[in-house]
């Protein structure tokens, strides 16, 4: 089985996932559920632990430069809160994000061309993925590094927007590896590998 359709299983196979995917359908179908909570489901299942999504963080991306006013993205965060109170939900437009975001040097950045362009910055290849639920419960992946890197359990410093002191700093805030004890740190820096690396799957492909 490739790492698609492995990753197609789990969040099947989640129904408080699939919950927060339908109803993020429901109210935009536009809308990712993406970074950690898909991450940490993929490294618990590694390790054979059980995943929760109680009281956790769920990031929702989209990319509408129509939304300048920020209406929309205060919109859906306010109803997956109502929807989904256990969760701290942290709804972004990436179309806008370089009108706030600062790198660590003080500097702007420019503004991101797509969702992909924005996912393809992310601190680590691991984190930088997307997932939406589609009509007939397609799933759509967007993995600008792919997923190798993901289900090989490898922390792998991306070094388009932060320096490496602060990949290292998120790891050791963030707790991956007593949370994984299997997670790996790679030292190779990562070349520019980005792939036009958008999937869909379905239910059906992986029973």
């Amino acid at each position: 089985m490739n790492y698609a359709k492995q990753l197609g299983r789990m969040i099947y196979s989640s129904p408080q996932l699939m919950m927060r995917l339908q109803y993020l359908r429901e109210i935009h179908a536009e809308a990712y559920l993406s970074a950690g909570v898909i991450r940490n489901m993929v490294w618990s299942n590694l390790h054979d632990q059980v995943y929760c999504l109680d009281k956790t963080e769920i990031d929702v991306v989209f990319y509408d430069v129509k939304d300048y006013s920020g209406s929309l993205q205060q919109h859906l965060g306010q109803q997956l809160k109502q929807k989904f109170p256990g969760n701290d939900w942290d709804v972004v437009n990436q179309a806008y994000v370089h009108l706030w975001y600062k790198t660590d040097d003080g500097n702007v950045i420019s503004q991101y061309a797509s969702l992909f362009d924005a996912l393809s910055v992310w601190v680590e290849t691991s984190t930088a993925i997307a997932v939406r639920l589609k009509e007939h419960d397609q799933l759509e992946l967007i993995a600008p590094f792919g997923l190798n890197d993901l289900f090989e359990l490898k922390l792998r410093w991306n070094a388009r927007l932060v320096s490496y002191a602060t990949f290292l700093q998120r790891i050791q805030s963030k707790r991956f590896l007593q949370r994984w004890h299997k997670l790996v740190i790679v030292d190779e820096p990562l070349k520019d590998q980005r792939e036009n690396h958008l999937e869909c799957i379905s239910v059906h492909e992986i029973q």
